[in-house]
């Protein structure tokens, strides 16, 4: 872990939580990297209450993990069979919501939309971390047209499971991710649903296969 700059004592939990997530993208922290609240709280200078904080908030964004019951949290690390996995139950999952738009809520439907324009304010940016969890967002809003708020749940989570991996390849070229979600919510508007299906297959597969180049055998 890199020597820290003196934090200032106003928002020290963003301040921290900044300093390692950054750290954690460009691979100073590499994945399976121990976290103990001890070195942390060494390392930043902060309280370990204010450490505590700090990992659970990058738990929340999938960056960090638990590695085993009684260890300390640990930069996430998916395997190439967990990420075979996810994607398998990221695919199900979302065909379900495409295959509902036809009966979904207007809210739900609005959504999609409303996730679509957020990412495509973003795509410009150099944040991976925010096109990252925005390109999540138009996924997880396709699951939502399902109505089923337990299917988001675990959408979603499993989104945050891959998130660092996800992180680490980066998104495809810029214009092919938005031309891809715009063709995507065209066929289901025009009553297409099982060719979104099959987009969605092809997207997700070519997604996998492109994190897959990044994890280790």
């Amino acid at each position: 872990m890199r020597p820290a700059p003196k934090l200032k004592r106003t928002s020290l939990v963003d301040q921290a939580v900044e300093q390692l997530r950054n750290e954690i993208i460009d691979g100073s922290l590499p994945p399976g990297t121990p976290l103990p609240e001890v070195q942390v709280s060494e390392s930043l200078g902060i309280a370990r209450p204010t450490v505590r904080e700090v990992l659970l908030q990058l738990q929340n964004e999938g960056l960090v993990q638990r590695q085993g019951r009684g260890l300390a949290l640990a930069v996430t690390r998916v395997t190439r069979e967990q990420m075979v996995d996810i994607y398998t139950a990221r695919l199900h999952l979302e065909m379900a919501g495409a295959r509902s738009f036809a009966t979904a809520a207007p809210a739900d439907r609005e959504e999609l939309d409303r996730s679509l324009e957020a990412l495509e304010a973003a795509v410009a940016s150099s944040d991976r971390l925010t096109q990252v969890r925005l390109e999540d967002r138009c996924h997880t809003a396709a699951v939502g047209l399902t109505g089923s708020r337990r299917l988001v749940a675990a959408h979603r989570q499993l989104l945050m499971e891959a998130r660092l991996a996800v992180i680490t390849a980066g998104l495809a070229d810029h214009e092919i991710v938005m031309a891809n979600h715009h063709k995507f919510i065209d066929l289901l508007r025009s009553g297409q649903a099982e060719a979104a299906c099959q987009q969605l297959e092809e997207r997700l597969s070519a997604a996998r296969e492109r994190l897959m180049k990044n994890l280790p055998e």
